[in-house]
C-alpha cells in the first residue's frame, strides 16, 4: 500500500498533508529505517486528519509521497514544538541508477541551535528534485502527547501566517509581564506574601505555555534540552498556585481541615520533579494530568467553603480558576483528539491563563483596597482606644490624687493634728513632771504612726524597696500584704529572675502582678488563689491562677482600666498575655515576658 502522491504546484503556497500519510505504530521503539522499508504492509491508512493519540511511549512512523512541478523551496512543518524526537527520511530518485537519501533530526530534546531552521517551530526543509516523486518517511516520538499536524508550505507562507501568532504570544506574555512587574512592586511596598506567590504562580505558567509554544527551548534553555519539559514548569506553577490559594485565601483560618488535603498535590508534584529526573519524563506526565484533577477539586472545594464563610474575594478566586481549568480543559481534549484542533482549542491554555492572570490581579487590588480599609478601620479603633486610655489614664490620676489627698488629710493630717495637741499638753504640764513623761511617750508613739502611714502612702505611690531588695522579694512582700488580707488563700511558687530586666521593666512586671491581685480581691469573689513564676529560654512566665467568678467574653476582649494597663505595659515589655477559663471556675492569667 502506498499513499496518495501529493503535487506541489505553483497555484498553492500551503499543502495540508492531513490524510495523505500512512502511520506505522511501533511501541518496541526498535525499527529503523531499513525495517519500514522493506516491511511496506506494517503501515495503516490515517483515519484522522492530523495524527494524535494522546499520552503514548511509542515511536510513529509516518510515510508520504511528494512530487513538486516547481523549483520553489519547500518545507514540512510540524506544528508541535514539543515533540521529543523529530526525524525526516527523504528520497528521491533523480535517475535510474542514483538515489538522493537526506535524514535531519530535530526535536525539543535536542539543543535549539542544531535546529536547521532556527525558529520556535519545527521546520524542516524538503530537498525535493523538479518533477522527481519523492518518498518521505517521519519518525516522531514524545515525552508527553504524540499529536503530529503537519502542512507542506513555502517559507513565506510560513512566516507570513505566522504574524497573528507571533502578536497574540507579544500581547500574552506581555501581559503576564506587567502584571509580574506591577505586583512585584506591591509586595516590595507592603511585604504581603500573597503577591510573591501570585508573580511566582503565573511566571511558571507562562513558563509552561512558552514550552508548548516552542519559546522555552528557543530563549530559555537553548543548550540544556533535558529541562525542557513541562513537567517541571508545570508542577512548580501548581506548588506556587497551592500556596497563592492558602494565602489569598486564608485557609489556616477559614478551613484549615481541608487545607491539610493540598499536601496531596505537594507531593504529587515532587513526584512528578523526581520521575522527570530520572528519565520518567512520560510518566510524570501523566501525573501531572492527575495533579490537574487533584487541583480542580482543591481550589474549588476551598474557594467555595471560603466564600460561603463570607470571604468576597474568594469570588474572584473562583472566577481565575475556573477560567484557567476550563482552558486546560478544552486543551487536554483537544490533546486526546476529542475536540477538533482549531485557534480555539490550540489557545485555549493561554486564553484561560490569561484571563485567570487578569482576574486574580484584580483580586490582589480588591484585596489590597480592603487592606487598607481594614488597615484604616484598625488605626481609627487604635486612636479611639487611645483616647479612652488618656481619657481613663486622666481620671485615675485625678482619683490617685483625691487618695493621696483623703489619706494625706483623714490619717497623716489627723495625727500630725493630734501631735501638735500632744506638744501643747506637754507645754502645760511642763512643770508636772509624771504627767508629762507620759505625755512625751503617747508623743512618741503618735510620730512613729504618722511616720509609718508617711510610708504606707510611700510604698503605694512607688515601692521604693524594689530598688533596694529586688524584683523577687519586692512581689513577695506584696503577696504577703495579699495574705494578711484574709480574703483569699494564696500559693506562691516564685523563681529568682533578679536582674533580668531593667528597672523601669521590673517596675512594669510589679505593677502588673499587683493590678491582676487587685482585680482578684475586688471582682473575682474567689476564695484562693496561686501564683506561679518562672524562668526558661530567655523568657519569664507568669502563671495567676484563681477559682473566682471568671471572666466575660466582653471583659475578656476589651476589658477595664486595670485590664488595659496591664495590657499596655506589656506591650512596653514585649509580653503577652493569654486569658484562660479555669476549670471547674475561676480565671487563669498566662503571661510570657521576654529578657
Amino acid at each position: 500500500m502506498e499513499p496518495p502522491v501529493i503535487e506541489l504546484g505553483y497555484r498553492q503556497s500551503n499543502y495540508i498533508v492531513g490524510r495523505n500519510m500512512l502511520v506505522l505504530e511501533d511501541p518496541t521503539n526498535a525499527l529503523q529505517l531499513s525495517d519500514v522499508e522493506s516491511k511496506p504492509g506494517l503501515f495503516r491508512p490515517m483515519t484522522q486528519q492530523t495524527l494524535n493519540v494522546g499520552p503514548s511511549a511509542s515511536t510513529f512512523w509516518l510515510k508520504l509521497r511528494v512530487v513538486s512541478n516547481t523549483p520553489t523551496e519547500w518545507f514540512l512543518h510540524v506544528k508541535a514544538p514539543f515533540l521529543k524526537q523529530v526525524d525526516l527520511f527523504t528520497r528521491t530518485w533523480p535517475s535510474y541508477d542514483q538515489i538522493n537519501e537526506y535524514i535531519t533530526n530535530v526535536g525539543s530534546a535536542l539543543p535549539y541551535h542544531d535546529r536547521p531552521v532556527l525558529t520556535n517551530q519545527t521546520i524542516l526543509p524538503l530537498p525535493l528534485v523538479v518533477k522527481d516523486t519523492a518518498t518521505i518517511y517521519l519518525r516522531v516520538r514524545s515525552n508527553s502527547i504524540i499529536r503530529v499536524p503537519l502542512e507542506i508550505s513555502t517559507m513565506q507562507y510560513i512566516y507570513e501566517n505566522s504574524q497573528e501568532n507571533d502578536i497574540a504570544h507579544g500581547f500574552y506574555f506581555g501581559l503576564i509581564a506587567a502584571l509580574i512587574i506591577y505586583n512585584l512592586f506591591v509586595f516590595i511596598s507592603i511585604r504581603e506574601r500573597t503577591y510573591l506567590y501570585y508573580v511566582f504562580y503565573i511566571f511558571c505558567v507562562a513558563l509552561n505555555i512558552s514550552y508548548i509554544k516552542g519559546h522555552f527551548l528557543q530563549f530559555i534553555v537553548p543548550h540544556f534540552p533535558q529541562a525542557n519539559h513541562s513537567n517541571y514548569t508545570g508542577s512548580l506553577a501548581f506548588i506556587f498556585a497551592l500556596l497563592f490559594t492558602n494565602s489569598f485565601l486564608n485557609t489556616s483560618y477559614y478551613c484549615p481541615g481541608l487545607r491539610k488535603f493540598g499536601w496531596l498535590i505537594i507531593v504529587s508534584c515532587v513526584s512528578i520533579i523526581a520521575l522527570s529526573l530520572s528519565g520518567y519524563l512520560l510518566l510524570g506526565f501523566k501525573l501531572n494530568w492527575i495533579t490537574v484533577g487533584l487541583f480542580l477539586i482543591y481550589s474549588n472545594v476551598i474557594g467555595f467553603v471560603v466564600l460561603k464563610q463570607g470571604f468576597k474575594p474568594a469570588r474572584y478566586y473562583l472566577m481565575g480558576f475556573t477560567a484557567l481549568l476550563a482552558g486546560i480543559f478544552i486543551f487536554m481534549m483537544k490533546d486526546m483528539a476529542i475536540l477538533p484542533e482549531n485557534w480555539f482549542t490550540e489557545g485555549a491554555y493561554q486564553i484561560g491563563s490569561g484571563l485567570e492572570a487578569i482576574i486574580l490581579s484584580f483580586a490582589l487590588a480588591n484585596k489590597l483596597n480592603t487592606y487598607k480599609r481594614e488597615k484604616e478601620v484598625t488605626q481609627a479603633e487604635a486612636l479611639a482606644q487611645a483616647t479612652l486610655f488618656s481619657q481613663q489614664l486622666i481620671g485615675s490620676q485625678e482619683s490617685e490624687r483625691k487618695r493621696v489627698a483623703a489619706e494625706l488629710h483623714d490619717s497623716l493630717g489627723q495625727s500630725l493634728g493630734m501631735v501638735k495637741n500632744k506638744v501643747l499638753m506637754i507645754k502645760r504640764d511642763a512643770e508636772k513632771p509624771d504627767l508629762r513623761e507620759k505625755q512625751v511617750r503617747d508623743l512618741e508613739e503618735m510620730v512613729t504612726e504618722a511616720i509609718q502611714e508617711v510610708r504606707n502612702i510611700s510604698y503605694n505611690l512607688r515601692p521604693l524597696h524594689l530598688e533596694l531588695l529586688g524584683i523577687t522579694q519586692s512581689l513577695h512582700s506584696l503577696l504577703e500584704d495579699v495574705i494578711e488580707t484574709g480574703l483569699i488563700e494564696l500559693e506562691t511558687d516564685i523563681q529568682t529572675f533578679d536582674n533580668l530586666l531593667t528597672k523601669a521593666n521590673e517596675m512594669n512586671v510589679f505593677r502588673i502582678v499587683q493590678e491582676c491581685f487587685n482585680n482578684i480581691l475586688k471582682h473575682a469573689q474567689a476564695t484562693a488563689a496561686r501564683i506561679q513564676i518562672s524562668k526558661d529560654d530567655a523568657m519569664i512566665a507568669i502563671r495567676i491562677e484563681d477559682n473566682g467568678v471568671g471572666i466575660g467574653p466582653a471583659a475578656m476582649e476589651k476589658g477595664g482600666f486595670g485590664m488595659i494597663g496591664i495590657r499596655e505595659r506589656l506591650n512596653i515589655v514585649n509580653g503577652q498575655i493569654e486569658i484562660l477559663e479555669n476549670k471547674p471556675s475561676g480565671t487563669i492569667i498566662h503571661i510570657q515576658i521576654p529578657f
